[in-house]
């Protein structure tokens, strides 16, 4: 039986049991990808399939070019079974490469935001070097890129047609409301923290500065017709989180608020990322009527069990794999596998992915083991 993997998603979200449990699974970072995507390569070029699962926000329209980047981003997502492929954003951007080396680049962002990004022996890390608000003035001042303009979307009601066409549900990005004011206005994050504490009215405002930027981006994407809208806002670290929950309600959590609603204007669903022992949130997303929380890492102490017992009527879950499995042997890979899907599955509403993706450290051996266990036991008919 031939599945799709468009309906497999469709029905975690809407909380019934699909046939088969979704899956997403991506590099930690280049050094995964410039190891594990020659892998796959070599081996499509052995079969006769479509393409892989990752179409980058910076794509243009579909010209013979761009399907053919479409068209290998699906062949590698059809390879290792993923069901959600990204195609396009309404982020901030790269304006130009300032410096450029054998291992670091500095780069400024569309904000005049600049990080040194690069290689540390088998990390990839990112340092920042310089922001654009500093004072109360710099807000007013700053110009951010206009998110009407609709050459920035050009393209994607193709891309999504092309991509809903070859069975796989399709996914649009914008920035976070947390983390894209630490990433690309104020950081680094330590800033952040400080100001919701003694400068809680800046912080607001810079907030809001870049929140009303993220909905008109999203609303752009809705238009165009995505279907589900995510955003990346770490809001923890595995002890706890970054802020109280009565804090994160004030600054954060009305943001997240319109852009669900907005989405769900439009009939789209939203995906939240967010790193981070985040239990405490977790009835604020409930009641945001958020979708589906990622990447729930059992290393943060977010247990997929529980919050399955506790909120699994409510919100969907993507994830629950932990970061180490780099480290893990075939027979403890494959035991950890099967106890992520006997927890996840049953019911729905849950989509199988690892909260740190594909690690350099794994070996291609159980890379393979892994895609090839996770085919077989992911038919929920098995477990």
């Amino acid at each position: 039986m031939t599945v799709n993997r468009f309906e497999c998603v469709l029905s975690v979200l809407l909380h019934e049991e699909p046939p088969v449990t979704p899956q997403v699974l991506g590099f930690t970072n280049e050094m995964s990808r410039a190891k594990f995507i020659p892998i796959i390569e070599s081996n499509i070029d052995k079969r006769s399939v479509y393409f892989e699962g990752e179409v980058r926000s910076a794509m243009c329209e579909i010209t013979a070019a761009g399907l053919e980047h479409i068209e290998k981003a699906l062949r590698v997502a059809d390879y290792m079974d993923n069901f959600i492929v990204g195609v396009g954003g309404g982020g901030i951007r790269i304006k130009r490469v300032i410096e450029s080396g054998e291992e670091w680049s500095i780069v400024e962002w569309e904000t005049g935001a600049r990080w040194r990004v690069g290689t540390s022996r088998t990390i990839w890390a990112r340092q920042y070097i310089d922001y654009p608000v500093k004072t109360e003035d710099d807000i007013d001042n700053l110009e951010l890129p206009d998110p009407d303009d609709p050459a920035r979307y050009e393209g994607l009601e193709k891309a999504i047609k092309y991509v809903v066409d070859r069975g796989f549900f399709p996914s649009c990005s914008i920035n976070g409301f947390f983390s894209g004011v630490w990433y690309f206005l104020r950081g680094p994050l330590e800033v952040i923290l400080r100001d919701m504490y003694v400068r809680r009215g800046f912080l607001k405002k810079i907030i809001a500065k870049f929140g009303e930027f993220n909905l008109k981006a999203e609303k752009n994407l809705l238009e165009r017709g995505a279907m589900m809208i995510e955003w990346p806002d770490d809001l923890g670290y595995r002890d706890g989180t970054f802020m109280s929950p009565k804090l994160y309600e004030e600054l954060i959590y009305p943001w997240h608020v319109k852009a669900i609603e907005l989405a769900h204007k439009y009939g789209a669903f939203v995906n939240m990322h967010s790193h981070g022992n985040i239990n405490s949130l977790v009835p604020l997303f409930v009641r945001a009527n958020l979708d589906m929380l990622n990447p729930v890492g059992p290393t943060d102490n977010m247990d997929l069990k529980s919050l399955k017992e506790k909120y699994g009527e409510d919100l969907c879950f993507l994830g629950g794999l932990s970061k180490n499995i780099g480290f893990m042997s075939a027979e403890e890979l494959k035991e950890h596998l099967l106890d992520r899907l006997r927890v996840g599955s049953p019911g729905g509403g849950y989509i199988l992915g690892s909260e740190g993706d594909i690690p350099v450290e794994m070996s291609i051996e159980n890379f393979e083991l892994l895609l090839r266990m996770s085919r077989k036991y992911r038919r929920n008919r098995i477990l």
